[in-house]
């Protein structure tokens, strides 16, 4: 999968911070950078893992037209997300 933007809205931006504690940096260089793993999910909806400075698990929206990611939300990975990621490299 091809991403050459990613859209956050302040809000979301604010609550992923808040909540999880994932800066918008962390979530550009997983997606833009990084090498993540990507799984479809319900609602058109697809999942990333990767890893910049630590395991980040993010969801997202995905336009094809645009090629653009919009985060619903970004939260460092469960273990069991990590042994998927390690498993698919």
């Amino acid at each position: 999968m091809l991403i050459k933007a990613v859209k956050i809205t302040p809000q979301t931006k604010i609550k992923i911070y808040a909540k999880h504690k994932v800066t918008e940096d962390e979530i550009e260089n997983v997606l833009l950078e990084g090498k993540p793993h990507f799984f479809k999910t319900k609602f058109r909806r697809y999942i990333a893992i990767g890893r910049w400075v630590r395991y980040i698990t993010i969801i997202f929206k995905y336009d094809k037209k645009t090629k653009e990611a919009e985060i619903i939300t970004a939260y460092p990975s469960s273990k069991w997300q990590i042994k998927l990621y390690k498993r698919k490299k």
